[in-house]
C-alpha cells in the first residue's frame, strides 16, 4: 500500500524541526497524491534528516522514496530505495517503522511478479501485528497484497478470504473507506472466477458486493467512487442478460459522470451502453453510443495532451529554479498513459478508481500492464540511474546530477575496512590465469553483497585487496559496528572456501583483514571515469591494520576498539602494541563474535 502527499510547498533551500515534524507526519498519515512531487519532498526530508543523522526517519524516508519509484513503474529504483530503508532501521527505531517498510516492499514485490515473496513477508509480519498499535496502514497493505499475491499465483480461495479478513477487520474498527475497498475487490474476485467458467451464483456475490461499495461511497460522499460503483453494477446486470436493469444503473452512472465531468468514465459508460443495445438487438442504439464513447474518447485525449504539456512547462521551470535534473519527463508520455493517469486509485493495486469493468477478466493484469507500459517509458533513464548508482553512493550521484559536479567533504567518524589476501602472487603460480579471475570475482562479489547488507560503501578494489568503509556518505553512529559484522562474514566466506578447497585438493585463499576509525575526505576524483574515493590518514592507518594482522582474523586499531568494547556481541583479544610500517607501534585488538 502507498503512502504519500503532495508537499510542494516546502521550502526547497532547508526546513526547520517544525516543518520537518509537521509533513513527516503527513507522509506517516496520509495517501498517495502525486509520486514526483513526493519524492521532490522526500529529498528534502532526507536532507534535514541525513544532517541530523537521524537514521530511524531516514529508514522511512528511503520507505516512501521506493513506494514513489514504485507508482512511477520504476521498479529497480524501488527496490534499491526499500532495501536502503531497511539498512537504516535498527532496533532502537520504532517497530511500526518496520512495518512500514516491509509492507511497502510487498507492494514493490508484487509488481514484479515476485508473489511467494509477498506472502511470506506479510504472514511474517501480520503474526507479529499489536493490535494496539495506533497505525494500522501497513496492516491494511499487508493484507491487500497477501490477497492479490494469492490471486495472481490463481489461488481464487485463499485471495478471497484474505479480502474477507480485511473486511471484517475493518468492519470492526469502523473504517469505511477500507469497507468499500474490501468489497470491491471481493467483488471483482467473484467476477473473475464468473468469467473463468464459474457458476451464475459468482455474479450475484459479486453483485451483492458491488451493492454494498456502492452504499457505503454514497454514505462518504466519495463521487468518482459512486459512478464506478453504478457503472459495474450496470455490467453485472449486462452479463445476466438483465438489460433494463443495467441501462437503468448506467443512467445513474452517466448523469453523475457527466456533471463530475469524469470524461474518461462518461466514456467507458457510453460502451458499456451500447453493448447493452446490442443485447437487446436494438443496432441503431447500439451505434448511436460507441460514437458518444468514440467522442468521448477524443476530447479526453486532446485534452490530456494539452495537461501534459502544461505539467511539463510548470515542472521544468521548478527544476531549473531549484537547479535539478528533469526527473519527470512528462513529455515522454503517450496520451494512452496519460488516459490511464486520469482514473486515480486509493490504493494503486485496489480497483477503485480503475475506471475498468469489474467483472472484466485479467484486471490485474490490466494494471500491471499500465505499470509495465510506464516503465517502459523510462527504461533508458532507469539503465543510466542504475549505472551511476553502481559507480557512485545515491547521494553523491544525486549532487552530480544537479550541479553537475560533486563536492568533496570531510567526515569525521569513518570506519575504514581493508582485506588482503595472504601469498597472492605465490597463488598466482598455481592457476591459470582465468581460474584465478574467477576466483577473485567470486570473492569480492560476495564482499559487495555483504557489504551492502551492513550498509557499507565499497570504495574500490586494488589487485587482490579490497576496501569498503562505513559511516559515509550518510554519517552514522553504527559504522564500526557495521564494519566489523561485515569483516567476519567476509573472514567466514573466504573459510569455508577454503575448507572446499582443501578437501578438492585445490590451492586456496587465507584472507587478512584490517579495521581502523577516524576522519576522511570523501568525493569524486577525474571527470571521466570518474569513481568515488577516500583520502586520509584513516585509509593508511586501516591499510596497516590489515597487513599487521594475521590470515584468518579480523585486526582492529584501538580507535575502532573504543567504539565497541563494550558491545556484546563481540570478544577481543589484545595484542598489545604492535609495530606498524610507517606508524610506529600501535594498540590493535582480535575481534571474534561473542
Amino acid at each position: 500500500m502507498a503512502l504519500g502527499l503532495n508537499c510542494a510547498q516546502v521550502d526547497a533551500q532547508g526546513l526547520d524541526q517544525l516543518q520537518f515534524d509537521t509533513t513527516y507526519a503527513r507522509f506517516v498519515d496520509s495517501r498517495f497524491s502525486d509520486p514526483s512531487n513526493d519524492l521532490s519532498t522526500l529529498r528534502k526530508l532526507e536532507a534535514f534528516a541525513t544532517a541530523r543523522r537521524d537514521s530511524c526517519s531516514l529508514a522511512r524516508i528511503n520507505s516512501w522514496k521506493s513506494n514513489c519509484h514504485d507508482a512511477l513503474g520504476q521498479l529497480d529504483s524501488s527496490v534499491y530505495f526499500g532495501h536502503k530503508g531497511l539498512r537504516f532501521y535498527h532496533s532502537g527505531c520504532d517497530s511500526l517503522s518496520l512495518m512500514s517498510i516491509q509492507a511497502n516492499l510487498t507492494s514493490t514485490y508484487l509488481s514484479l511478479g515476485e508473489n511467494d515473496k509477498v506472502i511470506a513477508i506479510a504472514d511474517k509480519y501480520l503474526a507479529l501485528w499489536n493490535e494496539d498499535w495506533p497505525e494500522a496502514n501497513s496492516r491494511t497493505a499487508f493484507l491487500t497484497n497477501k490477497a492479490i499475491a494469492q490471486v495472481y499465483k490463481g489461488d481464487f480461495e485463499l485471495g478471497l478470504r484474505s479480502f474477507k479478513e480485511f473486511l471484517h477487520i475493518a468492519e470492526r474498527e469502523g473504517d469505511l473507506t477500507d469497507q468499500m475497498d474490501a468489497c470491491n475487490n471481493i467483488a471483482a474476485i467473484f467476477g473473475m472466477r464468473s468469467e473463468n467458467g464459474g457458476n451464475a451464483s459468482y455474479l450475484d456475490s459479486s453483485e451483492y458486493y458491488v451493492g454494498k461499495a456502492l452504499r457505503i461511497g454514497r454514505s462518504l460522499g466519495k463521487t468518482e467512487e459512486v459512478v464506478i460503483h453504478y457503472l459495474n453494477l450496470g455490467v453485472i446486470s449486462k452479463d445476466k442478460k438483465n438489460y433494463a436493469r443495467s441501462l437503468a444503473y448506467l443512467d445513474s452512472a452517466m448523469g453523475i459522470a457527466r456533471e463530475a465531468e469524469f470524461l474518461q468514465l462518461a466514456s467507458t459508460i457510453a460502451r458499456v451502453r451500447s453493448d447493452a443495445f446490442e443485447g437487446m438487438g436494438k443496432l441503431d442504439s447500439s451505434l448511436v453510443y460507441l460514437r458518444i464513447h468514440a467522442q468521448l474518447k477524443d476530447s479526453l485525449l486532446d485534452s490530456e495532451k494539452v495537461r501534459a504539456i502544461s505539467d511539463m512547462q510548470e515542472k521544468y521551470e521548478s527544476e531549473k529554479k531549484e537547479r535539478q535534473i528533469k526527473e519527470l519527463e512528462v513529455h515522454k508520455l503517450s496520451a494512452d498513459l496519460r488516459e490511464e493517469q486520469l482514473t486515480r486509485t486509493r490504493n494503486i493495486y485496489l480497483f477503485t478508481g480503475l475506471g475498468v469493468l469489474l467483472v472484466a477478466g485479467g484486471l490485474w493484469s490490466r494494471l500491471r500492464y499500465t505499470r509495465r507500459a510506464k516503465a517502459v517509458l523510462q527504461v533508458e533513464k532507469d539503465r543510466s540511474e542504475e549505472l551511476l548508482l553502481n559507480i557512485l553512493p545515491e547521494e553523491v550521484a544525486e549532487e552530480l546530477k544537479a550541479k553537475g559536479e560533486a563536492d568533496a567533504v570531510q567526515i569525521d567518524h569513518v570506519t575504514v575496512l581493508f582485506t588482503d589476501f595472504k601469498g597472492f602472487t605465490a597463488l598466482s603460480e598455481q592457476v591459470t590465469p582465468k581460474q584465478l579471475v574467477k576466483d577473485l570475482h567470486e570473492c569480492f562479489s560476495a564482499f559487495d553483497h555483504i557489504c551492502e547488507d551492513h550498509g557499507l560503501e565499497k570504495i574500490k578494489t586494488i589487485g587482490d585487496a579490497y576496501m569498503a568503509a562505513g559511516g559515509l556518505p550518510v554519517p552514522n553512529e553504527t559504522h564500526a559496528k557495521d564494519a566489523i559484522e561485515a569483516a567476519l562474514r567476509m573472514r567466514d566466506f573466504i573459510s569455508e572456501g577454503k575448507a572446499r578447497k582443501i578437501a578438492a585438493g585445490l590451492p586456496y585463499f587465507e584472507i587478512r583483514i584490517g579495521i581502523h576509525t577516524g576522519p576522511v575526505v570523501a568525493g569524486i576524483v577525474g571527470v571521466k571515469k570518474f569513481s568515488y574515493d577516500i583520502w586520509g590518514d584513516t585509509v593508511n592507518t586501516a591499510s596497516r591494520m590489515e597487513s599487521s594482522g594475521e590470515p584468518g582474523k579480523v585486526n582492529l586499531s584501538g580507535a575502532t576498539y573504543s567504539l565497541v568494547r563494550d558491545l556484546p556481541m563481540f570478544t577481543f583479544t589484545p595484542r598489545g602494541k604492535v609495530q606498524a610500517k610507517g606508524k610506529g607501534e600501535l594498540e590493535m585488538y582480535f575481534v571474534e563474535r561473542g
